[in-house]
């Protein structure tokens, strides 16, 4: 199969699942498998901790997830709902992406870093003050944050070690850019703060760059749902953290009573669908849903808050589609 036709059959799949999808309902409990929209969540905090999130998904279902302790430290893992393997990480470390070779990248005391399988995270080599790195693809082209000598913090991508890394630069307003994601394709994601001061988020495209530097196309914000519980909320910002080779797109909004939700994003099309975990609840007046990462199977991978506000971590597979972390075509 084509890389071309490829890309068709997961944007056809992609489209037919967002279609099938209204808002989410609520129900649901930690190590429950469950329903909601066609989706199966398996909800699950590693090593039986708690205050977990899952921050992204490689293309053969393996979490990365941070759980942050009492003491504000962090401990980092690889993981899919039968197993969990705590990586080689600080207690500053904060693991952000993997790929299917297994790299991890993430940040660890203010620096980016990149983790091959069973190596030790070791400094990007450009750009120089790389803060963070949020996501890798499967050629191993990096994205994330950097802050500049002017104090701004645009967006970058290092295709490879050995060449200078490209800065990605804001569409509009304050140059303050988060690049999360990038598929196969060159396909960047990210967010950045516009000129009203809110976030927003964007596209880029790895074959736009010129001159060492790319600008990033914003979309358009989510026009978001009525919400049971939130009368009359209102729109306040969006990210875009992760996207696949179909050029689907998840993340979250953030709404005026501080509440956040989550959403798939079809770069080709525009649309939005906004989807929740389902056992996401209230915890004084505030609830999150954050999706963080999609793979190429369509798995999509992020956190929640329950009613006591604490985060857990979960793994959802679309209906009728091959998810390599559940190991088995669902029906």
């Amino acid at each position: 199969m084509s890389i071309q036709r490829h890309r068709n059959r997961l944007v056809g799949l992609l489209a037919l699942i967002v279609a099938l999808m209204p808002f989410s309902a609520r129900a649901g409990q930690i190590g429950a498998s469950m329903k909601v929209n066609g989706f199966t969540f398996i909800n699950f905090d590693p090593s039986g901790a708690t205050d977990s999130t899952a921050n992204g998904i490689s293309n053969n279902g393996h979490l990365v997830i941070t759980v942050t302790k009492p003491d504000g430290t962090f401990t980092n893992y690889t993981a899919t709902p039968a197993k969990t393997t705590q990586l080689n990480l600080g207690t500053t470390a904060m693991a952000f992406g993997s790929n299917s070779g297994n790299t991890i990248v993430g940040t660890q005391n203010g620096a980016a870093f990149f983790m091959t399988a069973k190596g030790s995270p070791q400094p990007l080599p450009s750009p120089a003050l790389a803060t963070a790195a949020f996501g890798i693809n499967d050629k191993g082209q990096i994205v994330g944050q950097s802050t500049t000598g002017s104090g701004q913090m645009p967006g970058f991508i290092l295709r490879n070690m050995h060449t200078p890394a490209i800065t990605i630069n804001a569409p509009s307003g304050a140059n303050i850019v988060n690049a999360q994601g990038i598929n196969n394709f060159g396909l960047i994601v990210g967010s950045y703060v516009g000129t009203d001061g809110q976030t927003h988020g964007f596209i880029a495209n790895l074959s736009s760059a010129r001159n060492g530097t790319l600008t990033g196309t914003a979309i358009t914000d989510p026009v978001i749902p009525n919400v049971p519980g939130e009368p009359g909320a209102t729109f306040v910002f969006s990210q875009l953290l992760g996207v696949n080779d179909a050029g689907v797109a998840v993340g979250y909004y953030g709404d005026s009573t501080t509440s956040q939700h989550g959403f798939i994003y079809d770069t080709n099309t525009g649309q939005y669908t906004f989807l929740d975990d389902p056992a996401e609840a209230f915890n004084n007046g505030v609830e999150v849903t954050q999706i963080t990462g999609i793979n190429n199977s369509a798995e999509l991978t992020g956190f929640y808050t329950d009613g006591n506000g604490v985060t857990h971590s979960f793994i959802a597979c679309p209906p009728y589609s091959f998810c390599p972390s559940y190991g088995s075509v669902l029906p």
